[in-house]
């Protein structure tokens, strides 16, 4: 019988409290011996975090923190989850507590996510309560964070005059995937460069070549060649947000997003399904990414 690796990583971190990269890869690792797992431990690492589950510095990737545990409000009336630091016994203390004041409390089981801990009903009462355990309460938090969600341009980043070396990868518009790049080098492009540890990446736009993070580094790109539309779209019936499945979707703003349901994100065929988010938060979340989307 297979656990569920998500589970236990978050039981561990909220064990140690923050470890270095190289320790959590080392914990999926022993978590995942013997079972399916995802190709790259990153993934382990962009899971939990996209869910408020833990915080890393994307830019540096050196440690790994668990957050407090918080009880977050999403954008569906009545409906809280649980995220952050917990353990069995936390969890049990929790839902007696939901439970003695008129709340209720499931348990939502997840194929690749920790399972997610909803709370609803509650009164005044459980808020009392369950901050008397230490848990921390965030009221309409989506919409909060959508209001202060970065958005960074090109200037942004510091310019990088070196020269590009070999070997290089260049994104292919087409295929929105990095692919072996010919010289001459002097084109406009987002250039992936090999390195030990972590690749780096370089935007090229006219005579200015800047250094920028992964995760920003195809929206700056695709706006600075115009590509404004088809990667997003909304569906204002069921408040669905639409992301090409291609697309890497910065921390913050995948954040956001999942938050707005408080379930994980799906994929189902070129997309990522975000679901219940509401116009306002759905239309921030695009602008943050220089984008138009198309509804419908």
């Amino acid at each position: 019988m297979e656990i569920n690796v998500f589970d236990q990583l978050l039981y561990y971190l909220s064990h140690v409290g923050e470890l270095s990269w190289e320790k959590f890869k080392d914990a999926v690792g022993n978590l995942t011996e013997g079972q399916r797992r995802f190709k790259n431990d990153s993934t382990y690492l962009s899971i939990l975090a996209r869910l408020a589950h833990l915080d890393y510095d994307p830019a540096t990737l050196d440690r790994v923190f668990v957050a407090p545990s918080s009880l977050v409000e999403t954008a569906v009336k009545g409906r809280f989850v649980l995220v952050g630091s917990r353990t069995p016994d936390s969890l049990k203390e929790i839902t007696k507590c939901v439970f003695e004041t008129g709340g209720k409390s499931r348990r939502n089981p997840e194929e690749s996510a920790p399972t997610t801990i909803v709370l609803n009903e509650l009164t005044e009462a459980s808020f009392t309560e369950i901050e008397s355990l230490g848990v921390h309460v965030s009221r309409a938090f989506s919409a909060k964070l959508s209001s202060l969600l970065p958005s960074p341009n090109r200037a942004s980043f510091l310019i990088d005059e070196a020269q590009l070396p070999d070997p290089v990868n260049r994104f292919n518009l087409r295929t929105l995937e990095f692919e072996p790049d010919n010289p001459p080098r002097h084109n406009d492009g987002l250039y992936r460069i090999p390195q030990f540890g972590r690749d780096v990446y370089v935007l090229k736009t006219g005579s200015a070549q800047r250094r920028v993070p992964r995760e920003w580094g195809v929206w700056l790109f695709l706006y600075a060649c115009g590509r404004t539309t088809g990667w997003i779209s909304y569906k204002p019936d069921s408040q669905t947000w639409r992301v090409n499945r291609k697309l890497l979707v910065p921390l913050m703003i995948d954040r956001c997003a999942t938050l707005c349901s408080g379930f994980p994100r799906h994929p189902s065929g070129k997309w990522w399904y975000y679901a219940d988010v509401p116009v306002g938060i759905a239309y921030r979340l695009t602008k943050a990414l220089y984008q138009n989307w198309e509804v419908v």
